[in-house]
Order: C-alpha cells, then sequence, then structure tokens
C-alpha cells in the first residue's frame, strides 16, 4: 500500500490491492485507489494502517475458505468444479500517450515541421488519449474525414504517410506491433503537372509584380529553386557567383545543392537592400497564409497567364521554367538533376555536383527586362 498526493486540494488517496472476480469465476489483483479526503499526513496514515487491516482480513478470509473448500473436495464433500481458481496477475501494458508521441518519435529521427503539424492536427482531431487505442478503421475515417473522395489524392497520401511514420517510430515505447496506418492502401493520384512559363510571359511578371515576388521571380527563373527556398535564401549561402543551400523538400536527405548564379542574378542581387540575414530579409514571408499566397496569383490573374493543357500556373512554374532553358540550351541532365536537387531513388545515380558542367547556366540567354536593359 502506498500514500499519494492528488488533485487540486492535495488530499491524500491510498493505493492496494484487492483480490477481484471476472465474469467467468476466475480471480485477479487489482490496483484499488481510496480517496481519505484529507491532507494531514498523521490522519492519512491512520486511515490507511486501518485499510490495511481490513484488506488483510479479507484476503486471509478469502485463503482460509479456499483451503476449507479444498479439503471438503478432496474428501468428495463436494465437486471438483468448486475448486477456487487460480489467482492471476494483470500485466500493465506499455502505452504511449499520444502527446508524448512526438519526443518519443525524436529520440529515432527528427520528424520535420509539416509531420509534426499533422500529427498535431491528428491528436487534436480523434480524442484519443493513447496510441494504440487508434484502429485502422479509426485511423481511415479520420484520413477521409481530411481528404473526401473528391480532393486530391495526393493530399490524402502525404497525411497518411507523415502519421504513419509516428506510429512506426513509436512501435516499440508504445508497445505496438504495427501502425494503424500501414495497410491503409494509397489513393491514385492525378497530377496537374506545372507547366513552364515562356520568356514573354516571366518578363511580364517581372514587370508587374511587387517585392518581393519581382526578386523571388528573377531567383527562381535563374536558379530553379522553389518558392520556400527562395524566401528562405539567406545571404552566407551565397560565396562569390555560386549559392550552396540544402532544399526544404529534401532536407531530411541532407544533400546539399550548387548552384552557379548568372550574371544577371548577380546584378540584381546587388541592388537588393539588406535587412537581416536572408536575402529577401526587408520583406516579411508567411508561408503559410492564404493571403500571401493569393498575392502571386493576383500577379499571373493581372498578366493574363492561366493554366493551359500543358500544366498549372503557379509559381514553381518558374521552377519548370529553369528545366526547360537549361535543355533548351544543352545543358548535360546530370548537371541540371544536381542543380535542382533531384533525389528519387531511380535518379540517384544520376545525381551531380558536376560544378564544372554545371556553369553552363551562367551562359544562358540574359533575359531583356524593361527598356534599360539593352544587353
Amino acid at each position: 500500500m502506498a500514500l499519494r498526493k492528488r488533485g487540486k486540494q492535495g488530499f491524500y488517496s491510498a493505493y492496494f490491492r484487492t483480490v477481484m472476480s471476472r465474469p467467468d469465476g476466475s480471480l485477479f489483483y487489482a490496483t484499488t485507489t481510496v480517496n481519505l479526503y484529507t491532507t494531514d499526513l498523521v490522519e492519512a496514515r491512520a486511515l490507511e494502517a486501518d485499510l490495511m487491516k481490513k484488506n488483510r482480513d479479507v484476503r486471509n478470509h478469502q485463503r482460509a475458505v479456499a483451503r476449507l473448500t479444498k479439503m471438503e473436495i478432496a474428501a468428495g464433500l463436494r465437486p471438483i468444479e468448486d475448486l477456487p481458481a487460480p489467482i492471476t496477475r494483470n500485466h500493465r501494458q506499455r502505452r504511449l500517450a499520444m502527446k508524448d508521441a512526438l519526443t518519443a518519435a525524436g529520440k529515432y529521427r527528427t520528424l520535420g515541421d509539416t509531420t509534426i503539424k499533422r500529427w498535431r492536427a491528428f491528436t487534436k482531431d480523434v480524442k484519443y488519449k493513447y496510441l494504440d487505442e487508434i484502429t485502422p478503421e479509426i485511423a481511415f475515417e479520420y484520413l477521409s474525414g481530411k481528404c473526401p473522395a473528391t480532393s486530391s489524392g495526393k493530399n490524402f497520401n502525404n497525411i497518411k504517410c507523415s502519421l504513419n511514420s509516428v506510429f512506426k517510430l513509436t512501435l516499440l515505447d508504445a508497445g505496438l506491433s504495427e501502425s494503424p496506418f500501414a495497410k491503409i492502401p494509397n489513393r491514385e493520384v492525378h497530377a496537374k503537372h506545372q507547366r513552364p512559363f515562356t520568356e514573354a510571359e516571366f518578363v511580364k511578371i517581372y514587370e508587374l509584380a511587387p517585392e518581393p515576388w519581382k526578386t523571388a521571380a528573377l531567383i527562381s527563373y535563374f536558379t530553379g529553386l522553389r518558392e520556400k527556398d527562395v524566401f528562405l535564401l539567406r545571404w552566407d549561402q551565397i560565396d562569390g557567383d555560386v549559392l550552396t543551400t540544402t532544399p526544404q523538400k529534401t532536407a531530411r536527405f541532407g544533400r546539399a545543392v550548387q548552384v552557379p548564379l548568372h550574371p544577371q542574378l548577380v546584378e540584381a542581387l546587388k541592388t537588393l537592400p539588406r535587412a537581416g540575414e536572408r536575402v529577401l530579409g526587408a520583406w516579411p514571408y508567411s508561408p503559410r497564409s492564404s493571403y500571401w499566397q493569393l498575392k502571386f496569383s493576383k500577379v499571373l490573374e493581372k498578366a493574363g497567364i492561366k493554366d493551359t493543357e500543358a500544366g498549372v500556373a503557379v509559381f514553381n512554374s518558374l521552377r519548370n521554367s529553369f528545366i526547360t532553358r537549361c535543355d533548351a540550351a544543352g545543358i548535360p541532365r546530370h548537371a541540371v538533376r544536381g542543380i535542382v536537387g533531384h533525389v528519387k531513388d531511380e535518379q540517384t545515380d544520376l545525381y551531380s555536383h558536376d560544378l564544372t558542367t554545371a556553369r553552363l547556366v551562367q551562359k544562358l540567354p540574359r533575359v531583356k527586362l524593361g527598356k534599360t536593359d539593352k544587353r
């Protein structure tokens, strides 16, 4: 037996074992908690001693009855079915609370921001306390609620992948044998490909876009960087005419890319105001804000640039434009892959840091931006 203080009022509670009976008649040990409703330690110990005596008397009586029953059965006075059932112990199941899962998973691998965000949303919505309470049915119901059948299959698969990764990392801590997301099949993905901008379209975007989108578009057009990498780009990542960065999307692979900077981009960067460590630090960046995302859409709308059969028109179309221009200039594909940071398994053998060949991007044609640029 033990004494512990519990609750806001600080009352003492006594913990002790009792013998309980299951519906089938078998017996087992169970832990019982009794609130003593006192904050005085002396009084609590006196009450605890009284409970211990009563509990001991009950157990001694149970043992005496069991011995007498066995003697009567041995003498043939009672049927064998009356033999007392053995007392079994309930082994405490290893359990992991949903709120502690990220900490447990972090012991084995660093989790990405998106995975952490998705897990927190999951724990908030499902309302369960422990990981072992989540069944495959609950997991599928959650995914179906977040991603109806009419929504993107890619979003369904991405959320499933994030949540499944947390479960897989915590199997040992949670005492589970398998993740509830493991056997849920992926949805078919009908991807909307991004199309490249033509040079005329890019010039329109550059002329109409306000800062920081104007410079952000120029950086992406000449480097192939994704939107987030452009806006998080730091000055210390630029050494002369070479940019070295680890793309946010593939940071878990730990692979940096080297991008030779086009002379026209180098000239533009020299004119930027210095504010903080980010290249575009003079302007705020809110990647999770829908209002922020709409700003570039408004630029495309103003320029009359729309989706076509070739694909959708978005900021990352500038990345496609960079690759398309490199192909047109005859730059080897392995050099382009090294610049844009492709890390798929089937491309691993083609991944390259061939900076000498990659410098061919510095010889891409200049873009005539405005009347003052006549070169």
